[in-house]
């Protein structure tokens, strides 16, 4: 099989973009991605545009990307699956649990489940159920302590803080436990001076609402969030179904290396075509080259 590659150089990161099955590239990066973070095809949707696959035999063929992606991780490296139950026969099908327990079975810890609240969910009218108006990102990793920077997420304060701690009452200026003795608290006194706060795992972002040539766009900021949460700044960043690139923008704008994949050729040229005029960067080198692997040394030798 005929496979591409394209390698996209800013001055402070390079992401390598790369047409092929994950499975077989990743064979050789043993133990150097800081952070999978990906959107794969979900069961049975989109025929018409990628390969599909059954609910029934979903969780066995995502498996079939676990070692590779397991092996390809750091030790403490971080992986976030975006993904959504499909509706089958007008009921959830949990074919995505079905993926996450088998996960855990290998040797993945489940870390945290993380939300995606859409901002602006596609309309529709269903007899037993409303709009999807959000999707799981599950956080999962080789280790209970995987590396974390929840500082480089922190968002602003916010404007009720000027006026909500100008003035504290009594019950402001130390801890105050809750009334029901449910073991919870509040020391409204450690906010005063904050100018930033740390997020909840609900990231409220829109879909994407124009064209970008693949039925299945996530917004850049999905990703950039986890980049940003969950790599060291020399990380290195894989998404193994990169579908329009939006994981390669992110990294390149979050200064980290990136190495994008997927097995699409039509998605392949979008990848590289959005990359580069979104991000106006320099085209350092297009390779080609007919071997079973084709291995991307530009990141192998970060």
């Amino acid at each position: 099989m005929m496979k591409s590659q394209t390698v996209v150089r800013t001055k402070d990161a390079i992401c390598t973009i790369v047409l092929g099955d994950s499975r077989d590239i990743l064979k050789e990066l043993r133990g150097q991605v800081d952070l999978i973070v990906t959107s794969p095809p979900y069961a049975d949707a989109r025929k018409n545009h990628y390969d599909s696959v059954s609910p029934t035999t979903y969780s066995d063929w995502f498996m079939s990307f676990h070692q590779p992606f397991y092996n390809a991780l750091s030790d403490h490296g971080n992986f976030v699956l975006n993904i959504k139950d499909r509706v089958v026969n007008g009921v959830r099908n949990r074919y995505v649990w079905h993926t996450i327990d088998a996960l855990c079975d290998k040797g993945w810890y489940s870390i945290d489940d993380y939300i995606w609240h859409k901002t602006n969910p596609m309309p529709g009218y269903w007899p037993n159920r409303l709009r999807d108006g959000w999707e799981y990102c599950f956080h999962l990793a080789k280790t209970k302590k995987p590396y974390f920077n929840p500082d480089g997420v922190r968002r602003p304060i916010g404007e009720w803080a000027e006026t909500r701690l100008r003035k504290l009452g009594g019950n402001d200026l130390a801890r105050h436990n809750s009334s029901n003795d449910s073991g919870f608290g509040r020391d409204i006194s450690q906010w005063v001076g904050k100018r930033t706060v740390l997020p909840s795992n609900v990231i409220s972002l829109a879909l994407v609402g124009k064209n970008k040539g693949h039925p299945a766009v996530f917004p850049v900021d999905l990703p950039l969030f986890f980049i940003k949460l969950m790599t060291p700044e020399d990380g290195l960043v894989l998404d193994p179904f990169g579908g329009s690139g939006s994981t390669g923008i992110a990294a390149l704008e979050a200064g980290r290396n990136c190495l994008i994949i997927d097995n699409n050729r039509n998605y392949y040229e979008i990848m590289c075509k959005r990359i580069l005029e979104e991000g106006k960067y320099e085209i350092q080198r297009v390779t080609k080259s007919s071997s079973d692997h084709l291995t991307p040394p530009e990141v192998r030798d970060l």
